[in-house]
């Protein structure tokens, strides 16, 4: 495919990298997908040429290995090979079994070569397997349970890097950021990059607007901007000589982060197009490099506050025990459970058993609504649960618009089929238009004066349709349900404002939905290679990471599962803390998907991986 059409490019005759190793003569192989009416981008060019091959063949850490390496290969644990032993020391602290680092046969370590250095210290130890995204060494006794796998390496006792047999110490990992950082903390930025190129969902958009499938070219966009910003940051990482030997390479990078740019500012079919052929081609070019690239080390100040909409400016503190236990304070002088059971999409048999799984779990905040047509069914488990209905926080919405001016009527039917005579919360699902929103609104401080609804609330609100509202109610609203990940920390859409900081200054309890879900986007946040790496470290699902994130920002939470045991694991939101610098970490990533190379956005985000002053 031709590559870059703003760049100069010799003849035809110029290389075209088709492989790793291969290159051909462009008249030759070169043709690109797509015709373009623009002649810049009609013909066939080719300008990566030798520099990308060098840079996808020049030596990394892997080199180093001697043959007894084994890429692409995991040993899983089966039964009696696992190796269950103190391993404090080998230097484990942390991503250690249940966080016990006495009794486990994993533990995070900085490289496979220490990894394999562990191994040959601890008796029964004959091999070893290594995670690099997530930093994670796996112990074994055998290396029964071998299976291909692209994200790990693996080895022998004996297998080392040359530079461990001889002695000498290894390189360091490649560091971006704070000169005198109190902690430094290792992120696969290029393993981020390769994930989010290839995500399944955008490749209809490969082939342009208005291909089957592309149904959302700007979410689509949003992914590469993600996946370009964390290429920007895994090369930045790069030791300067490295960077200096790669200049030409350097110049392609800019050159598809101005490409990005560009459909932002001009959104147009042909911009989509030149961006993405671009940038799809480059990635395919550095796919080698960006499998095997190291974590790139970021530094950060230690006590910087995490939580800067807080009073404290760090983040909440929480109370160990079971989801119910941590509780906060609602305007309106009530107290709400901040680890709620989310109810969406759950249907019939299946919404009574998860809402009676969550019951028996510890939940006591459980969260419905009119559209989700489960409010029966919630309702019986209530009921068969056992749990006096004092005890439990029930929140339901109206959904339909069209309702509004009927929300008594509704209402009533709403707490014939949840088995109840009073709501703890009663919300509207979405804003409608003006007059019918003020008088669902009046239909609601009615009953709320008459004591069938405790707290009043709205969900999908911006700040414009809050302000809306707050301008007529008598009855302020004391919560809102948003749309909250790393992503879209608020809103569907990133908006110029942070909406926790908002419903802070508004006296809003903020109720964070779909927190590991992609919607509405692409981008899906358990399986981003940044926030497993963090999860790692703590031995964490990237699922309660991602929520515990959420609860110490402040804001209360609704993890949504049919299966029991993603409910307890949902659950144990309460038993483990996130430091601040990794709080940082995963508030910031909304600022590798929203910005550009020309734009840092959003203006009120936390630049924790330093995008304004990154100079590539």
């Amino acid at each position: 495919q031709a590559l870059f059409h703003a760049l100069p490019s010799p003849a035809l005759a110029s290389p075209c990298v088709l492989s790793r190793f291969t290159m051909v003569p462009c008249q030759q192989r070169c043709r690109w997908k797509h015709w373009h009416s623009d002649s810049r981008i009609a013909a066939s060019r080719c300008s990566l040429g030798a520099a990308v091959v060098a840079l996808l063949t020049a030596p990394t850490r892997a080199a180093e290995w001697p043959g007894c390496q084994e890429k692409g290969q995991v040993f899983r644990h089966i039964g009696v090979y696992g190796l269950f032993t103190d391993l404090v020391a080998v230097g484990a602290k942390e991503g250690c079994w249940l966080s016990d680092c006495t009794k486990t046969d994993k533990f995070i370590c900085p490289s496979p070569g220490e990894c394999s250095v562990a191994c040959s210290k601890i008796e029964g130890c004959e091999f070893w397997t290594y995670e690099p995204g997530i930093r994670k060494c796996f112990l074994r006794r055998s290396d029964a349970g071998r299976e291909s796998d692209p994200a790990f390496v693996s080895g022998t006792r004996e297998c080392r890097p040359t530079a461990q047999r001889s002695g000498m110490a290894q390189p360091a990992l490649s560091s971006v950021l704070a000169p005198t950082p109190d902690v430094r903390i290792a992120l696969p930025f290029a393993q981020a990059a390769l994930w989010a190129s290839q995500l399944p969902a955008l490749q209809p958009c490969n082939e342009g607007v208005g291909a089957p499938g592309c149904d959302n070219p700007y979410a689509a966009m949003g992914v590469w901007r993600y996946a370009v910003n964390n290429l920007r940051l895994a090369v930045a990482g790069l030791p300067a000589e490295e960077r200096a030997r790669h200049s030409s390479t350097l110049k392609h990078i800019v050159q598809i982060s101005g490409d990005i740019a560009t459909f932002f500012q001009q959104p147009t079919g042909e911009t989509f197009q030149i961006a993405v052929s671009n940038a799809g081609a480059l990635f395919d070019a550095l796919k080698g490099w960006l499998q095997a690239a190291p974590p790139v080390e970021v530094g950060l100040p230690g006590d910087a506050p995490a939580a800067p909409h807080l009073p404290t400016g760090h983040s909440a503190e929480l109370p160990e025990g079971a989801p119910g236990a941590a509780r906060i304070n609602l305007a309106d002088g009530r107290q709400m459970p901040m680890i709620g059971f989310g109810t969406w999409q759950l249907q019939g048999q299946q919404a009574y058993d998860a809402t009676l799984a969550a019951l028996s779990a510890g939940y006591r905040h459980i969260d419905t609504a009119q559209a989700y047509g489960n409010e029966k069914e919630v309702g019986l488990a209530i009921r068969d649960s056992g749990v006096p209905r004092g005890q439990i926080f029930l929140a339901t919405k109206i959904s339909d618009p069209a309702e509004f001016p009927m929300l008594e009527q509704r209402f009533q039917q709403q707490l014939a089929a949840l088995g109840t005579d009073y709501l703890d919360l009663y919300m509207l699902h979405s804003p409608g238009d003006k007059a019918s929103t003020e008088a669902a609104w009046r239909a609601m401080e009615a009953l709320h004066v008459q004591g069938k609804v405790r707290s009043l609330g709205v969900s999908n609100f911006g700040p414009a349709e809050l302000e809306q509202l707050l301008a007529f109610a008598k009855v302020r609203p004391v919560y809102l349900q948003n749309k909250l990940s790393v992503y879209c920390p608020g809103e569907q859409q990133v908006g110029s404002q942070s909406m926790l900081a908002y419903a802070q200054k508004q006296g809003l309890v903020v109720m964070g939905y779909s927190v590991i879900n992609p919607w509405p986007l692409m981008l899906a946040p358990m399986e981003d290679p940044l926030v497993r790496s963090i999860a790692g470290r703590y031995g964490r699902s990237p699922a309660q990471v991602l929520h515990r994130w959420a609860l110490q920002l402040g804001a209360s939470v609704i993890p949504k599962s049919a299966s029991p045991a993603r409910i307890a694991e949902n659950a144990r939101l309460l038993d483990f803390r996130l430091s601040e610098p990794d709080v940082r970490l995963l508030s910031g990533l909304v600022t590798l998907s929203e910005s550009t190379s020309q734009t840092n956005a959003p203006a009120w985000a936390d630049d924790v991986f330093g995008l304004r002053t990154l100079q590539l």
